[in-house]
């Protein structure tokens, strides 16, 4: 199979970016329309932290089936397919949302759906990159493909969403189902079947991911580094959203609230972008740890109170935070072959981002008895003891090697 040459990387990476794009547009425009629905109408700080932990959940108990499956079919027909049911969930949620029928439960549920539906998209991308791009590239690669999570979902998705509502209320759900609709034209150009899929008809072996990641110590070793990222994560989206749209926190309106989100994504695709010139300037050991004291500033960003003052912290910590999942990537990239690569993404999503809801439960079991303030500083805390776990530069060597060997 052909992959893309030296200078660039080629037009059916060009599709996956494309498609990917629009579709994290729309769930960024979802999630956070969602999130403003639920605190606006119901007055309900309890519901919008649960809408965020029932968005992380499918992490837990659908990315390991969701990798499967990936395995065992063509991966650009899988995001098809989901992007397609994605888009017909969110228009139900708008047309029923529209008609004033709209209820708390119908919301949750939508959200849920949505979510599940991205643990195959996001399996199928992954997977598609190292078949798509040479192995030197994929820092580029995964680099871009992070961009179009990082500033199309958390930069352009909250803004619009803050915009959207403030022009209509139902707004939200009908233009993400669009950007999800048109997505899966963009990914029509990738349409070659992968030969390692021909022969995936065996007996179904779910521990197959799971044993990849207990053999390899960068890999249990990144689990437990963005387990503990999520948890805190977690904690920090709901802490963050109730402080910042309440009158006794930073009172904003939706449209600023928005902005602020999407200042994470602006960050962080920055960050994304990058990667490759950290690793090269400080190493890729130095530049993980990095990303560490990154997610750090983030969380501890809301405390200054200003928005003018919040908003730079939120770039620069978000920028060097976000260099993580590239670095996530292509860690899992390297130590798996075609065939596994959608499960072992399962296993560690399911392990590593499945922690998210912890956080969310967290805070909003809390939220009424302690301080948003003192949730976004132990989030902060979190983050920074990741630092402890960050592989050396011998065992990432090692396990590279190892890898290649088989």
């Amino acid at each position: 199979m052909a992959i893309s040459n030296r200078g660039g990387l080629g037009p059916r990476f060009r599709g996956l970016w494309c498609s990917t794009a629009l579709s994290d547009t729309g769930n960024g425009i979802f999630l956070v329309g969602a999130t403003l629905f639920a605190i606006r109408t119901w007055e309900s700080p309890a519901l919008a932290g649960l809408l965020f932990t029932l968005a992380t959940i499918p992490w837990l108990v659908a990315a390991i089936p969701a990798g499967i499956v990936v395995d065992r079919m063509e991966a650009h027909r899988v995001i098809q397919v989901a992007n397609l049911a994605r888009a017909a969930t969110m228009l139900a949620v708008g047309v029923v949302s529209a008609t004033g029928h709209i209820s708390a439960v119908v919301l949750a549920v939508a959200v849920f759906a949505s979510g599940v539906l991205q643990t195959f998209v996001d399996g199928a991308a992954e997977a598609l990159v190292p078949e798509l791009v040479a192995r030197e590239r994929l820092s580029d690669a995964n680099g871009a493909l992070s961009v179009s999570t990082r500033v199309f979902c958390q930069f352009l998705g909250p803004p619009i969403a803050g915009l959207a509502y403030a022009l209509w209320p139902s707004a939200a759900a009908p233009l993400s189902s669009t950007l999800c609709g048109l997505s899966t034209l963009c990914i029509a150009a990738v349409r070659q079947p992968w030969p390692h899929r021909r022969g995936a008809r065996g007996k179904i072996d779910i521990r197959s991911g799971l044993r990849v990641v207990g053999r390899n110590r960068t890999l249990k070793a990144a689990i437990a580094i963005s387990g503990l990222t999520s948890i805190a994560n977690g904690s920090y989206l709901t802490a963050f959203a109730v402080y910042a749209n309440s009158g006794t926190g930073l009172g904003l309106t939706p449209a600023a609230y928005g902005v602020l989100t999407g200042l994470v994504g602006a960050g962080a695709g920055v960050g994304a972008c990058l990667t490759s010139r950290a690793e090269r300037l400080f190493g890729e050991v130095a530049t993980m740890r990095l990303t560490r004291l990154g997610w750090a500033l983030l969380f501890l960003s809301p405390l200054l109170r200003s928005p003018w003052l919040i908003a730079p912290v939120m770039v620069v910590g978000s920028a060097f935070g976000a260099m993580w999942a590239v670095q996530a990537m292509n860690l899992r990239q390297r130590a798996t072959s075609p065939g596994q690569r959608a499960q072992v993404l399962g296993v560690f999503r399911a392990l590593a981002y499945g922690a998210t809801p912890l956080g969310s439960l967290t805070a909003t079991t809390f939220q009424n008895t302690v301080s948003s303030q003192l949730l976004l500083c132990a989030a902060a805390a979190l983050t920074a003891a990741t630092v402890a776990l960050v592989p050396s530069s011998e065992s990432l060597r090692s396990e590279t090697h190892r890898t290649d060997l088989t």
